[in-house]
């Protein structure tokens, strides 16, 4: 089986388990569109934004150094621009410190640049 990203707005029955693993104590935004990645037919990864600011973005432990993260972030990015948003940003400010290093590193490998506890790219 091969990633796939699936731009979806209600989370499928079979995926709950997966993805509950993978929002720990977040929840998904009622009625708005959100990203999940699954590798065989598992949720391994899911993210979505609000307009140019990214509100979540997670990859399951197990499943990091594969490229979903990246495949994730290449489907973000573009689903921003088809919606005409020209810069992505996400605050680390508030996030645990483990978090915040590990999206810092990721996301600045992947081209973006962090003023203050803000990482953001040009799209």
């Amino acid at each position: 089986m091969r990633l796939t990203v699936h731009h979806l707005t209600q989370l499928p029955e079979r995926h709950r388990a997966h993805a509950e693993l993978i929002l720990q104590d977040h929840i998904l935004p009622a009625g708005q569109a959100f990203l999940l990645a699954t590798f065989n037919d598992r949720a391994v990864a899911l993210a979505w934004r609000q307009d140019e600011h990214i509100g979540f973005f997670a990859v399951r432990d197990i499943t990091r150094r594969r490229g979903v993260g990246s495949e994730l972030l290449h489907q973000l990015k573009a689903d921003a621009r088809a919606n005409g948003i020209s810069r992505l940003e996400l605050n680390v400010a508030g996030l645990p410190a483990g978090d915040a290093t590990a999206l810092t590193a990721f996301f600045t490998a992947c081209g973006f640049q962090q003023k203050g506890g803000v990482l953001s790219c040009s799209l």
